[in-house]
């Protein structure tokens, strides 16, 4: 079936079922922020393949809510479709729940997929819908009636994380858990959140794209840890060393029995923000339920010594493999043009040389020219543009291994270029340079330093639209909370150990975009009587160009810090390049 066809078989169903809209959240019953094939359902009705937005049907309309970042995809996405792009995020925007309090009749159904949304995004969509007496009709797949060829839940194994990767057992994690358990009088907690149970347990996988997690559930009781997963996915090994650290297994299917069979005394401690609704409601039908802060994300957010370390090496090995790829680019575009995709392809091969490299972290950005003003542009075989030794070209890439998780952005000249051009890369370098140097006290905010990596473009009257840095998972996910750096207020202080990134950027539709990353851990800095002090370490190791740098836009701190950054890079970096390799680097880094 073509987008139409599907979008007429919905309907025809919708209407059976007396519903006049239809909700597809865009996520999995575990919060996933790539989705395992099984629940790509937005992609499924509507050819969209951004990572975020919602689709709404009703009996006449069919939409798309999605943020600024994928505007200009969603609409070449959507284009024939019969589903209409509503825009997040700018001016008078309208949300699908305000949306739906338009377009519905009072006293109308809405259909759900109970699994696929949280708690508090159902609870959000009633309070919109309640003024109408619209209701929700839960825990209904509709998809699942006309998607015949629905893939399957991934069997692959999974593997698990020795101490020395990750600094501590999985009993000890289980540990920190039922101490919050006690701390807070409560018998057990349910986790859904992959990355948290893979952190938990010290287990990997490849169950998603790009995220090195399991598909699962977790609880932890007082006395007992349970892992619910495809059995078949552990093997003999795996389960014998999950037995040694007190974790039982049960089929993934079977999480509702399980439930069913406890103690209807047991208060169970359960996450909101991540759990799905389904689940929530078959445990408050039988337990005490108390609705509480997972406090795993922040226990993962902040790093051992052993996890930082490994993190740096992760992004040593990067800078090799990026210093290979700059060199073989620079080379092959003084013969011939190349594709964004051949570039993107020739980066992973120089990455997985290493023998602990896993996979790329997320789906590599190679962007060149007007494409770069996409900040999630995706190239494709039949989209996309062939690479020329003049003008600008972003790379947006990452990778995993097994001791850490990179992220890192270039933006590179490749010939001439306009003074425009010059202008906004140097911009943009400067307030990363100056967040870099930040010193800032303890309790800070991501919010409260976000304004030091925009001042230089702010007094340009220049802006970019999205947060200036996320959290960056241990051989997990590439994008991880508590904390971020970005203009919205979020309560979660700095703290020493976070890695985060720093990515300003600036995007001028038709013409050209600029983005510099580099991943930063928290760190003390001074003691004094104003108070405790931290700074930022970066971590991220590869140079960045300086003939597209206007001098003139930097202070002299600015250009030390550049100096010294590139002369590191330059030391840590060339012992494990050829030899022309290293002259070449030589001359990339030298002082300005």
């Amino acid at each position: 079936m073509n987008i139409p066809e599907k979008l007429i078989e919905l309907r025809r169903i919708m209407d059976r079922e007396n519903i006049a809209a239809y909700i597809i959240s865009g996520t999995d019953p575990h919060n996933s922020e790539y989705l395992p094939a099984p629940w790509q359902q937005r992609k499924w009705i509507s050819g969209f393949t951004g990572s975020y937005g919602t689709v709404v049907v009703t009996k006449n309309e069919a939409g798309l809510w999605t943020d600024t970042r994928y505007f200009i995809q969603a609409e070449k996405e959507l284009a024939g479709s019969g589903i209409k792009l509503h825009k997040l995020r700018v001016p008078d925007a309208v949300d699908y729940p305000q949306w739906l309090v338009e377009v519905l009749e009072s006293g109308t159904k809405v259909g759900i997929d109970g699994f696929c949304m949280s708690v508090s995004d159902v609870r959000n969509l009633k309070n919109a819908l309640s003024p109408k007496n619209i209701t929700i009709q839960k825990q209904i797949d509709l998809l699942g009636e006309m998607w015949f060829d629905r893939p399957a839940l991934p069997v692959e194994k999974i593997i698990r994380l020795d101490t020395k990767y990750v600094g501590e057992s999985a009993g000890e994690r289980i540990g920190k858990i039922r101490e919050f358990i006690r701390n807070n009088h409560g018998d057990a907690m349910l986790f859904s959140c992959l990355d948290e149970i893979a952190w938990l347990y010290n287990i990997r996988c490849n169950d998603i794209a790009y995220n090195p997690v399991a598909i699962s559930y977790a609880i932890v009781e007082k006395d007992k840890a349970h892992l619910f997963i495809k059995l078949d996915k552990i093997s003999q090994e795996i389960e014998q060393q999950l037995a040694e650290d007190g974790i039982e297994l049960h089929d993934y299917h079977h999480l509702f029995l399980f439930l069913d069979e406890q103690n209807k005394e047991n208060t169970y401690f359960v996450d909101t923000n991540t759990c799905n609704y389904a689940v929530f409601n078959h445990l408050a039908k039988k337990f005490e339920v108390r609705e509480i802060e997972s406090p795993i994300p922040l226990l993962k957010a902040v790093k051992n010594t052993t996890e930082l370390d490994g993190f740096r090496l992760a992004c040593r090995k990067d800078g090799v493999a990026l210093s290979k790829f700059y060199y073989w680019l620079e080379n092959r575009l003084s013969q011939q043009p190349i594709t964004e995709l051949e570039a993107a392809e020739q980066l992973t091969r120089f990455r997985s040389q290493d023998k602990e490299y896993v996979s790329d972290s997320f789906g590599c950005i190679s962007a060149y020219g007007p494409n770069a003003a996409l900040p999630h542009y995706s190239a494709t075989l039949e989209q996309q543009s062939e690479i020329h030794p003049k003008g600008l070209y972003l790379v947006d890439s990452g990778a995993q291994y097994t001791h850490g998780t990179t992220d890192i952005t270039r933006t590179m000249p490749l010939g001439e270029l306009t003074e425009l051009e010059k202008e906004d890369y140097t911009l943009v370098l400067k307030g990363m340079i100056d967040l870099s140097m930040l010193y800032f006290p303890k309790g800070s905010k991501g919010c409260n330093i976000d304004i030091v990596a925009r001042l230089p473009l702010y007094m340009n009257l220049r802006n970019f639209g999205h947060g200036t840095g996320h959290g960056v998972g241990y051989f997990l996910n590439v994008h991880e909370g508590p904390q971020s750096i970005r203009p919205d207020l979020k309560n979660q202080e700095i703290l020493p150990g976070m890695v985060t990134s720093n990515e300003p950027g600036l995007y001028r539709e038709g013409l050209h975009g600029i983005r510099h990353e580099n991943l930063i851990v928290c760190q003390p800095k001074s003691v004094n009587e104003f108070g405790e002090f931290y700074q930022f370490e970066t971590i991220t190791l590869c140079y960045f160009d300086t003939s597209a740098i206007l001098i003139k836009l930097l202070n002299q701190k600015e250009i030390d810090w550049l100096n010294a950054y590139n002369e590191r890079v330059y030391q840590e970096v060339s012992p494990y390049l050829e030899e022309q390799e290293r002259v070449w680097l030589r001359n990339k880094t030298k002082a300005i």
